[in-house]
């Protein structure tokens, strides 16, 4: 079922619960209504661009997209300039529900689109649309295997047997969250998925603060926190009051340095364990905390089947190094080019371009990267969307964007250029050129001119 269904589902069976904790609160009763009113202003099939920061209205928003049977093309709420462009462009939207403070700064990039802050209400529509499991319900920009930014393509249903998955292999009973990362990403996603799965609340973080989670923890006595490591290190820098309630503490996106497992154990006496995952295939690991001893992404969740491939075409026996390749219901329909989609599976496998080994307990450890991709903060950073744009300034020859180590932050992006012709401050000059385009998380930290690229 879609996530919609999963709060109709819960609307008629724990109709006074609350699901939505936040700017207000709305029980399941209250959000389906809300949400059942916000469909009616769509159509099934339609292309709704959501680009809004996290609220309980991002959220009423998002669902009432499924509701409606229309296509959510997710958008992180820092996006902008040509990244925003190319996306609107791509995905050619019948509507773009935006923020005011977006609209605001966005404002150049979103003429010519049909832009409302809000869906309007219209009348009710009683039941969320069924789609067909091979439908189309959400897409992502964050094409990770492939190595650049283009549509991935989500079935509306499959979502929802993530969630479920995910839901079942933490074995916690009661999921009160707090939802601390963007919607448009596959963690902010899980979150709502595993919270809706088990008909629980959720606590809807704008932006992250220390004091606001602290207090939302403790008022509503929160009992599970998925989110990135660089949360829990502000937690452990900046953190003032005890976090009790807390039963699962995930952490994922991002490497997890043992510093931040042991300074969070020792000042809150709470285990981190981590999940594995991505834009193509969600969620697809979980770290039971049985297993918490070692910092491992986990084993594969309940239909989920992973094999790691050595280069020479051979499964990896314990310890080995190679490429994950991965199987589950739950998988990307594709992207949006067939050739791309092809060129990622294989007999049905879906190869990851991230290297692992596994234990004798069938314990996993991400070992790297096959795939061109940069995190910073969490966030992918695609070279490739770095070098297309350095490659429209007319002195640019050649280039290639690496990964320089940024500490715990992980790495963050340079780019080694090949000029036609050397000019005093050309590489500011060129700097300049391709950060004032991108988002702050994919701006290059220099720009490198080079006598030859490799």
């Amino acid at each position: 079922m879609s996530l919609s269904q999963l709060l109709y589902r819960w609307s008629k069976e724990r109709p006074s619960r609350t699901f939505l904790l936040g700017d207000r609160q709305l029980t399941y009763s209250q959000a389906a209504e809300e949400v059942a009113k916000r469909a009616s202003y769509l159509s099934p099939g339609q292309t709704v661009v959501h680009l809004m920061f996290n609220s309980i209205e991002s959220i009423l928003t998002y669902l009432a997209i499924f509701w409606a049977g229309a296509k959510v093309v997710a958008v992180d709420p820092l996006t902008s300039a040509e990244d925003l462009r190319f996306i609107l462009e791509d995905s050619n939207p019948d509507l773009v529900v935006v923020d005011k403070e977006i609209e605001e700064r966005e404002k150049e990039y979103l003429k010519g689109f049909n832009v409302v802050n809000r869906l309007p209400e219209k009348n009710v529509i009683e039941k969320p649309y069924e789609y067909r499991d091979d439908e189309v319900g959400l897409v992502w920009y964050y094409a990770g295997i492939a190595g650049r930014t283009m549509q991935v393509l989500h079935s509306a249903k499959r979502l929802e047997l993530n969630g479920a998955a995910l839901y079942k292999a933490t074995g916690l009973k009661e999921v009160n969250s707090i939802l601390t990362v963007p919607l448009a990403h596959v963690l902010g996603n899980s979150v709502l998925s595993v919270t809706l799965e088990a008909g629980g609340s959720m606590y809807v973080m704008r932006r992250f603060s220390v004091e606001e989670a602290e207090e939302a923890i403790n008022r509503y006595s929160l009992n599970f926190l998925a989110t990135v490591p660089m949360v829990y290190d502000s937690f452990i820098e900046k953190g003032t009051k005890p976090l009790n309630s807390l039963e699962l503490c995930i952490s994922t996106a991002a490497p997890l340095f043992p510093q931040t497992v042991e300074g969070f154990k020792r000042k809150y006496g709470k285990q981190i364990v981590q999940q594995y995952g991505f834009t193509e295939g969600l969620v697809i690991t979980f770290q039971p905390p049985s297993d918490g001893d070692v910092i491992s992404v986990g084993r594969p969740l309940p239909g989920a089947e992973v094999k790691v491939m050595k280069q020479d075409g051979g499964e990896a026996k314990p310890g080995e190094v190679g490429e994950l390749w991965v199987k589950a219901p739950w998988l990307m329909l594709g992207y949006k080019y067939r050739d791309e989609t092809e060129r990622v599976f294989k007999d049905g496998w879906l190869r990851t371009g991230d290297l692992m080994t596994y234990d004798e307990r069938g314990l996993f450890y991400f070992r790297g990267v096959v795939k061109r991709m940069i995190k910073y903060k969490g966030y992918p950073i695609f070279p490739r969307d770095l070098e297309e744009i350095l490659k429209t300034h007319p002195l640019v020859e050649d280039v290639k964007v690496i990964g320089e180590e940024a500490g715990q932050a992980g790495q963050q992006p340079v780019a080694l250029v090949k000029v036609r012709e050397k000019r005093e401050g050309l590489e500011n000059e060129l700097l300049e050129y391709v950060n004032r385009k991108v988002a702050f998380y994919k701006k290059l930290k220099a720009v490198k001119v080079v006598d030859k690229v490799e």
